[in-house]
């Protein structure tokens, strides 16, 4: 059985580059995209990425959130603080351990937070035009790979 030719160092330092500049720019365009497409509603990129984790994961608790986002829970604490008081999420405490809390995204916040999904497949459409089925799920595989070497190597 052969074995895989590892990349030579300077593929290494392209593909870095080419990782780097890549995901600057898609989370670039995609925090602009939510900031124009929720700017009527005052959500921003970081609120909504939130309201998405909470509404499409199983996920109900601030750590969970952080764990998922790479968050710091300060952060999801304040960010929450905002989302709460414009009706998009709801705090309870667990009844038989008050530390815990658990959160609930509102219709309202559902809505918002499939708005904003739904613009970010729009313009993964326009990244993906020009390219075949195949192609797609062959990216598709490649990040996924990725990201779990990723979550690996930074321990989640």
């Amino acid at each position: 059985m052969s074995r895989a030719k590892k990349p030579a160092s300077t593929d290494l330092k392209d593909l870095t580059r080419a990782f780097l500049h890549c995901s600057d720019h898609l989370h670039t365009l995609c925090r602009l995209e939510i900031n124009d497409r929720l700017a009527k509603q005052d959500i921003k990129y970081s609120q909504w990425l939130i309201l998405d984790c909470l509404n499409s994961h199983d996920i109900d608790s601030p750590s969970k959130v952080a764990s998922q986002l790479g968050m710091e829970r300060a952060t999801v604490s304040r960010s929450l603080d905002i989302l709460e008081s414009r009706g998009l999420v709801k705090r309870t405490h667990n009844t038989n351990d008050r530390r815990v809390v658990e959160i609930d995204v509102t219709a309202q916040g559902r809505k918002i937070a499939t708005m904003g999904a739904a613009r970010l497949e729009q313009v993964t459409q326009t990244i993906v035009a020009n390219m075949t089925t195949k192609d797609v799920k062959a990216v598709s595989a490649f990040l996924a790979t990725i990201r779990s070497n990723i979550l690996t190597k930074i321990g989640r």
